[in-house]
Order: C-alpha cells, then structure tokens, then sequence
C-alpha cells in the first residue's frame, strides 16, 4: 500500500511538472516568435527605407539637373532659330534662303533629344512638355511658311521684319517662356525631394532604435523562460531515476526523430548485465537484424501500432535470455519520442521451442515433398503423355505408313524431352543433396572452350545465327585445374537458351577473358551476348527458380524443363563462382560468369611432340588474334610458328624460305581473307614450291562450300574453326603423313552403315535394352556378340581370338560381376589386346562421378542411356582409330 501510493504521489507530481514544462514551452515558443517577427518587420522597415531614401537620392541626382540642362538646350536652340530668321532681314536671296532652312532643320533635329529626355524626367505636370512640344510644331511650320515668303520677289526688309515680328517672335519668346517654366519647376522639385529624404532618414533611425529595444526585452524573456525550462528538465531527469529503480523492466527513452538517447533506465545493468555506458554495448547482445531496429528501424513504429517483438539477448557471461522488446511511439510531447521497454521471456520461450522447431521441420518437409511431386507429376506426364498416346495412334495405324512415321517422330521428341527433365531432377537433386562431387583436373581453356565453340557454331549455323568468340588475355598460361565437364555444361545451358531464343538473322557472342590474375588461382570471365527476345527484369529475377521460365509461354513455344538455369547457377555457386544476367525485351541477353580456378602448369597436360622434326610452319589468316592463338597452340606442340595477315605476305615469306634453302614444312591458310583467299593463295605456293609444302585449310564456314574447289587447287586437308590443340595436333600428323583424315561427323554422313567391318562385344544383363543395343549396331553394319553379366564379358573376351572383337560396350550394374570389376580384369589379363581393346561404358549412371569411376577402370569413354545411336557410333569410331593408332 505505502508503495502504491508514493507511486500516486510520485505520477501525481510527474503530471504537475509536465504541465509546468508545457506552460514554459508555450512561453518560450511564443516569445521566440515575437523575436522573428520583430527581426522581419526591422528586416521589412529596413529594406523598405533604404528602397525609398535611393529612389529620392536617384530624383535627386539625375531628374532635376538633366531637367535643368535639357530645357536650356531647348532655350539655346529657340535663341538660334531667332537668329537664323532674323538675319534673312537683310540677306533674303534664294542661296540665303536655302541656307536658313538647313540650318533650322539641323536644330529642330538637335532639338528632339532634350526634348524627349524633358519629357522622360521631367516630374510635373506633363502638360508642359506637351504645350512646348506643340509650340514647336507650330513654330516650324511657321518657319517654312516664313521661308517661302522671303523668296517672293521686291519684298523690302521692313517687310520682313514685320512679318518676323507678326508670326515667328511671338511663338519664339511662347517657347523660351515655356522651357523657363519647365526649369523652375524642376528646381522646386528638387528642394521638395530633398525635404522628403530627410524625413525618411529620421524615421528610419527612429523605428530602428525601437524595434531593437523590443528585441532586447523580447531576448531577454526567452533566455529567462529558457533557464526554467532547464530547471524543470533536470527535475523530470531525478523522477524518471527513481521510477526506473523501482520496477522490474527495463527502458530506454529515445527521439523519434533522430534516435538519440534521452533517457536510460538505471536498472539496465540489472536486467541486461551491462553497464550501459553506450549503446553499443547494447546492441552487441543482439542479432544483426535485432539490432538494426535500435539503429536504423526506430521511425518505422508507430503511435497507432506499437512495435513488439522476441528477441534473443546474449549476456556478456555469454548466457542466453530471450527478451520481449516493445517499443512505444508517444506523440503527445513537444518531440516524438521512442520508449523501448526489455522484459525477460526465457522460461517460457525454452517451454515452446522444442514443440515448435519440431512442427515447422514436419510443415517444411510436407511442403516440400508436396510441391515436389505435384511439379514432377505434371512435367514427367506431359511427355508421357504423348509418349503413351502417340504409341496407341502408332498401333492402330499400321496400314498407314506416313501416320505411323509422324507418331514415331514425336514419340522420339517426347522421348528426349523425358530424357532431359530425368537428367535435370536427377542433376538439382544431387546439387542440393550436397553429394555432387567437382573434379579437380588440368584443362586447357583453349581446348575446352574450342570444343564447345565448335559444338554451338553447328547449332547457331543451323538456325542461320551468327556466332562469334573472342578469348583475351591468356597468353601462353592456358592450363587450369578444375572440372571441366561441369563448366562446358554451363556453358552449353547458357548457349542452348542463347541459340534458342535468338530469331534467324540473329548473332551470339562469346567473350572469355582472364578477369583478374591471384597468386594460385585467376578468375576467368565468361560473357555470352544474344540479340534473342531478352528478358524483363521480373522474368530476371524468375529464371534461375526450379521449373521456371521468363514467360508461362515460353515452354510451349521454345521446349524446355525450366531446370537448366536453376541448374547452371547451383553449378557456378559449387565452383565458388557467380553469375549475372542483363537483358532487357526484344534487346537479347547476356549471361556474365566469373569462375575461379586453380592456376595449372604445361606439364600436367600430356602433349605431343614434334620437337625431334624441328618442323617449320607459316600461319596465313587475316585476323592477328587468330593468328597469335595457332602460334601458341603450335609452339605447345615444338613447331617453330611464324603468320601472315595477308595471301601477298604469306606468298612472299615462302618466296623468301626457299631463297633461304629453308622451306616452310607446313601450311595453315585462313580460307576467307579480304586480298586474297585461301583457295588463291593456295595455288601461287603451289607455283612456287610445288607439292612438296603440306597445305592445309582452316575455315569457320562450311567446308564443304569449298572443298572441291579447295582440293583442285592443292590443298591437303581442311581444319574447322576454332582451333584446339588436338584437331591441331591431327591435322598436322595427317599432313605430315600426307593424308587429312575427314572429321567424324562427314564420315559418319558420307557412309550408310559406318560401322561396316566392326565386331563387338554387348555386355548387358537387361534383355530389352540387350536387344535394343544389338539392333541399333547391327543396323548401321556392326557385327554383335550379347553376354549377360560381367563375368561372362570377360571369359568371352579371353576367350577370342587376337582382333576377333574391334571394341566393348560394357554395362557397369550388372549381377555376378559389375561393369568396373570386368573392366579391370580384362586390362589386366594376358590376352593380346588387353591394354588397347577399346571398352565404352553404355550406362544409366550418367553423373560426372560416373564417368570418372569408368575411366579409372579402365574403360575409354562413357555413354549414357537411353543410347544416342549416332553418338554412340561416332565415340565407337574414334575409340577404334584411336587404338590402330
């Protein structure tokens, strides 16, 4: 009881304060305004004095005077105009007469400058000027009639004289009389002005020595109302201490406005446990979200809806508490003001927690799951769909051949379009699983992205797209370490939405460059710019979503899972790295990937060498980065490389060679040049040297254009653009040999059945896709052996006879023995072609682990089912040259 009511008395004498305070808030306020206006008005008199005291001073100095003058130029004029008249008295022939009237027109032209400055200044009354401006009409016409009657014959002087005296001297002394009245009055003009800026002076002085004396009372008020207003404060300060002793929570006081702290509870170090000597020491017990609120946030709370919230405190005895934080906006003072009270929650926080992180994770994974299956459910039976029921169309219309073909053609597109949204699942749940594996192996950057380059130029070509690459600021540190694999998939998902989305007559580009240089590891930079259909920003902020896409239309125009963004981004954040996109509609896109990798070095890369031949080679393209980049690629290789931009330069360097007696021992000749073009060139080297010099053609355009022509010429073989340094190091073999082997895809085309010759052997457990491989061989001219497991693969195969079996495609699942085990038991058997028999991997294990697992059992390459039948047969053949070789 005794402690309720000193809280009354104590709230009781708070209010009587605050009413106190108010009171001398109002006096301040009002006497601070009393000061300005006083300050405005000795402002406003000021001005308006110093405005009126000049225009006085101005009439003064210039209107009187230039009055004055102007009138007696006017009186001077008239006086000699009498002159001009009078003297026609006695001298009046024609030439006088003539004279006279020059000369009286020179001064009614002279007179019209005072007179419009007369009328200009002059300050009494206008009709004065205007009567003497009449008189001076008057008076000139008077003249010219004067004039013609001096010119009349036997007229005497007294004649003269007398009319002078009857017309013109009576207007003369009208208008001297009038100028002189208009000088009289300027004068007395002038003395009244002067009156009147001495009176304007003493006033001026007189209501600025009063309204000064207001200000100094009116100063003097304020300053006393101010000392009480501080006393009152302080007052306020000691209640507040002892209210804040006195309960349990803690607060703080702070301005709205600005966030200053105005008040501190003094039981803060009890509640919190710090001594709150700023508020730093408060906001290192919080989260950085929480204590952004204190910092940044305050101005967000308002009267209407106070701020509440939980927040995790952590003690400096590191003890975790959990506070209930309520922030109140009080309007009704002078200043808003922020209260910010702490209330310990621990208890009964640490009672629900348990209950609710256990009900969240169920809500979460049930989500999760059922998002998850409702998407597959739609994706995965939109192509199953049509799979299903293109197959019923099939079936029930086998007497018509052209249906049946149609229906198989969209089953095989339905296929593949299954194919990949399994492969993208299978590749997102791996990534977010955290179980995909990157591989850290030396690549060259010039070979993986010439590969890929030569890859997306068939594509662009194709779709009649321009496509362009430019790789900068390497030099000869070409080789790096990391996966390979994972970055030209990125690079294809990037181009594959390039090529996609780019129109016919479109362009892409790609940009590779070394972005910045670290001691171990350089960050390369891959920029690939189309002029497609572009993005908006919200399409931007969409596309690297699982199963979304820029536009709800997009899939049913263009094709796609809307994984492979999602995907290309989860892989460049796994290699450390970042991407960005720009794209704006109907303007393309570009996709910027920074990429880091380790720093590698030449001799972990296997190289051929052709060092023992000290071979000899000229390099003929137009473009000097082409050029500089086939030097390296050569000088990788021992071959002393030198270029020509031009067919006329490259001519004369082999003219020089020979004088030398040392001839160029191989060609690469760009095939379009501006002066000269390949096929040309070609045919003056063969003037020259004959056909001892190996010659071959490089072109980024369709060979085939051109090879007929080519060969006619004397060229040996051709090279597709871009350059990389194994079709390099091919090229160069097969000239040296005097033979250009055609690349796989041309002998693949030219031949029916290209497996024509070649025997395998099918390990495969499962019957169907037994049957399937075997047929699909047999078609394009294999011969096909089927065992069921892997141990029946390798007694099958030790079994035969030197040469009997060209190549293995080997399962990896299989019972008895898996697809590895085999593998390693035949390269390490006794039989004749253990170490170079070719073994494939045709497995559904289709992740990069997958196909590293295969190459360290010793398989040569690795394709995924469902097999690609002209992929499989294109791998078959450079598997088997490969091993002749």
């Amino acid at each position: 009881m005794r402690r309720s009511e000193e809280l009354r008395q104590m709230q009781n004498t708070v209010k009587n304060k605050e009413l106190s305070v108010g009171k001398s808030q109002r006096m301040s306020i009002v006497s601070t305004a009393v000061l300005i206006l006083l300050m405005l008005s000795y402002l406003v008199m000021t001005i308006s004095n110093s405005t009126k005291l000049a225009a006085q001073t101005e009439i003064i100095s210039n209107h009187p005077f230039e009055v004055v003058i102007c009138a007696d130029d006017v009186k001077l004029y008239v006086s000699e105009m009498s002159l001009r008249t009078g003297r026609l008295e006695r001298h009046h022939n024609s030439d006088d007469v003539e004279i006279a009237a020059g000369k009286l027109e020179e001064l009614y032209q002279s007179l019209k400058e005072p007179v419009a400055h007369v009328e200009k200044l002059y300050l009494g009354d206008a009709e004065d000027v205007q009567e003497l401006e009449s008189t001076l009409a008057l008076l000139q016409t008077e003249q010219n009639v004067y004039l013609e009657f001096c010119l009349q014959p036997g007229l005497t002087e007294e004649k003269i004289e007398a009319y002078t005296r009857e017309h013109l001297q009576p207007l003369y002394d009208q208008a001297v009389h009038q100028a002189e009245h208009i000088i009289s009055t300027a004068q007395e003009k002038k003395v009244g002005y002067g009156a009147t800026a001495e009176t304007l002076r003493i006033s001026s002085l007189i209501g600025s020595v009063l309204l000064m004396g207001l200000m100094i009372v009116v100063l003097l008020v304020s300053q006393y109302v101010l000392h009480r207003q501080r006393k009152e404060l302080v007052y306020r300060s000691k209640l507040f201490d002892c209210l804040s002793l006195s309960i349990d929570d803690a607060f703080i006081i702070r301005d709205a406005d600005t966030g200053a702290i105005i008040y501190r509870g003094l039981n803060l170090e009890r509640i919190l446990g710090i001594p709150m000597v700023d508020m730093e020491s408060l906001y290192q017990g919080l989260k950085e979200e929480d204590a952004r609120i204190f910092k940044e946030d305050y101005n967000a709370v308002q009267s209407a809806s106070p701020y509440e919230k939980l927040v995790e405190y952590t003690r400096p005895d590191k003890e975790k508490r959990w506070m209930l934080v309520r922030i109140y906006r009080v309007e009704d003072m002078n200043a808003p003001q922020l209260i910010t009270v702490f209330s310990d929650r621990t208890e009964e926080v640490c009672s629900r927690q348990a209950l609710q992180e256990a009900m969240l994770a169920a809500e979460n994974a049930n989500a999760a799951k059922s998002e998850f299956l409702s998407r597959m459910s739609h994706e995965i039976r939109t192509p199953l769909n049509a799979v299903i029921g293109m197959t019923t169309i099939a079936a029930a219309s086998v007497s018509d051949p052209a249906r049946v073909e149609d229906c198989l053609t969209k089953i095989t597109f339905s296929s593949r379009h299954l194919l990949m949204l399994i492969n993208d699942v299978l590749d997102m749940s791996k990534i977010e699983s955290s179980k995909m594996a990157l591989q850290n192996e030396p690549f060259d950057i010039f070979e993986i992205v010439n590969g890929f380059v030569s890859t997306v130029y068939a594509q662009a070509k194709s779709k009649d797209i321009v496509f362009e690459e430019t790789m900068e600021g390497f030099g000869k540190d070409t080789v790096f370490i990391g996966d390979s694999l994972r970055l030209n998939q990125i690079l294809m998902n990037l181009s594959s939405n390039a090529v996609k989305f780019t129109p016919p007559g479109g362009s892409i580009h790609l940009d590779v460059s070394r972005y910045k240089k670290g001691n171990q590891a350089d960050v390369i930079r891959f920029v690939l710019k189309d002029t497609g259909i572009g993005m908006t920003k919200e399409a931007v902020g969409r596309i690297f979503q699982p199963f979304e896409q820029a536009d709800a239309s997009i899939a049913k125009r263009y094709g796609g899972t809307g994984l492979g963004m999602s995907i290309t981004r989860n892989l460049i954040t796994l290699m450390g790295g970042q991407i960005q996109v720009e794209s704006e509609p109907g303007l393309g896109t570009a996709f910027i990937v920074d990429l880091p990798f380790e720093k590698g070095e030449e001799n972990q890369m296997p190289e051929p060498d052709f060092g023992q031949q000290k071979l000899r080679a000229l390099i003929v393209d137009d473009e000097r980065q082409v050029c500089e980049q086939t030097a390296v690629l050569l000088e990788k290789i021992k071959i002393d490389a030198q270029w020509r931009q031009s067919g006329a330069e490259a001519l004369e360097r082999v003219k020089e060679s020979r004088r030398e007696g040392q001839d160029i021992d191989l060609c690469l000749i760009d095939w379009k040049m501006p002066d000269m073009d390949g096929v040309e060139v070609t045919r003056r080297i063969r003037r020259e040297v004959g056909n001892d010099v190996p010659i071959v053609m490089i072109s980024a355009y369709d060979i085939s254009e051109v090879e007929e022509e080519a060969r006619a010429a004397g060229v040996n073989g051709f090279l597709p653009k871009p350059l990389y340094r194994s079709s390099v190091y091919a090229a160069v073999k097969a000239a040296m040999d005097r033979k250009m082997p055609r690349p796989a895809d041309a002998e693949y085309k030219s031949a029916d059945k290209p497996l024509n010759g070649i025997h395998l052997l099918i390990a495969e457990d499962n019957a169907l896709n037994q049957e399937i491989a075997a047929a699909l061989l047999r078609m394009n001219g294999a011969a096909a052996d089927c065992v069921d497991d892997g141990r029946q693969a390798v007694d099958a195969f030790l079994a035969s006879k030197p040469g009997e079996y060209d190549a293995v495609l080997m399962d990896v699942q299989m019972p008895v023995m898996d697809g590895y085990e085999a593998a390693r038991r035949i390269r390490t058997s006794d039989h004749p072609q253990a170490g170079t028999i070719p073994i494939i991997a045709t497995t559904a294990n289709a992740f990069s682990a997958d196909v590293s697992s295969a190459l360290a059992a010793g398989m040569n390459a690795h394709v995924s089912k469902p097999l690609d039948v002209t992929q499989l047969c294109r791998t078959l053949l450079d598997c088997i040259r490969r091993a002749d070789d």
